[in-house]
């Protein structure tokens, strides 16, 4: 839910004042985590460090080794449902990581999220006395002034503690603002220079398999637009791509197609989950293609007018789809990396002649 973008949009716009250290790709478990750290140089000015869970307990083992200054919770959703009994409950694993906050440190909280104050609670049992919010909240001391979104970009207007920034944020999506908010908040906190990393902002490029758009020519003519958010998934992060797709507007007789995987360690509220996107998917005008046996569940519940097909599994789905593509069509491609979408994504990068370009040169 945010924490591989954000961890590299914190790196980002930090390399562009300081030298900076993070984890390599989503390297925030028990193995990824200790490695980070010892790669990290010890004459570096900031080290990013992304804290990964599924479990209870684990936050807690990490946050000891990495013992922050700053520490970001950028969201709380149904991810890893399976393991907990409550959206609440990942809210206390997660808020593990109070625990081994640096004296005098800070935590930056989603001031929208509903469990805003049981996290701000929870921090201020840990010790921490700076606790920032960030979002559209009139609380919130990095707050969204306005936002202009495109298909491609937003143009925002935010309040970083008391000072306004204009800026584009090259990323498309309601999930990307709140992102740089969390990301500006805590490069503050940190004693980075905000004004510098505002300007940086506007260089940002997404995260391979989270949101990279790619420009694919076909060989019968025309080209058409591969979203690939193939590297995971949970009910939010699909309800925000959806979010993005429905902002994208197909060319000449181009559509809108959603493939999608199933997200997986959902437990037994997975049928449930899935079939509740249809809700998210109503009011877009996509076809939309499935596979796996949780997303059966979806493919059911969606109008006949969305629904393509369904298949057993990624390997199976992927030649249908390249096959039916035309030029003008936009292509969000999504799922749980158990689902293995990422074989959807080579599949219709290989129609290219040459290979695919990434759309926004990253």
């Amino acid at each position: 839910a945010g924490k591989t973008s954000t961890k590299e949009a914190l790196r980002h716009c930090l390399a562009a004042q300081a030298t900076v250290s993070a984890n390599l790709a989503s390297l925030n478990n028990h193995w990824g985590v200790p490695l980070s750290l010892s790669r990290m140089a010890p004459d570096v000015n900031y080290g990013v460090f992304e804290l990964g869970m599924n479990n209870p307990g684990e936050i807690l083992e990490l946050v000891r080794l990495v013992r922050p200054r700053v520490v970001i919770i950028t969201n709380v959703e149904a991810a890893h449902i399976g393991n907990f009994a409550s959206v609440a409950e990942i809210a206390d694993a997660k808020a593990e990581i109070f625990q081994a906050v640096e004296p005098g440190g800070a935590a930056v909280l989603n001031r929208e999220h509903p469990l805003f104050h049981h996290l701000r609670d929870k921090a201020v049992a840990a010790g921490i006395e700076r606790i920032v919010g960030f979002g559209r909240h009139e609380d919130a001391e990095v707050r969204l002034i306005s936002a202009k979104r495109s298909s491609e970009s937003s143009r925002l207007k935010v309040e970083i503690f008391g000072d306004v920034y204009e800026f584009l944020l090259p990323l498309p999506g309601e999930h990307m603002i709140a992102n740089a908010l969390a990301v500006l908040a805590a490069l503050g906190l940190a004693g980075a220079d905000v004004a510098k990393a505002v300007q940086a902002m506007e260089s940002l490029g997404a995260v391979s398999g989270r949101g990279a758009k790619y420009i694919i020519n076909l060989s019968k003519g025309g080209e058409f637009v591969l979203i690939d958010d193939s590297y995971n998934a949970n009910p939010a992060s699909m309800r925000a791509a959806f979010d993005v797709l429905a902002h994208c507007r197909p060319e000449g007789r181009g559509r809108r197609i959603a493939v999608l995987g199933d997200m997986l360690e959902l437990g037994s509220a997975s049928e449930r989950l899935h079939g509740g996107l249809a809700a998210a998917l109503k009011d877009i005008d996509a076809k939309v293609y499935c596979c796996g046996k949780h997303m059966a569940s979806l493919f059911a519940a969606l109008p006949d007018k969305q629904r393509v097909l369904h298949a057993p599994d990624s390997g199976a789905l992927a030649d249908l789809v390249a096959q039916d593509l035309r030029a003008g069509d936009i292509v969000l491609v999504k799922g749980s990396l158990g689902s293995r979408m990422r074989v959807v994504v080579e599949a219709l990068k290989a129609l290219d002649q040459p290979a695919a370009r990434a759309a926004n040169g990253h």
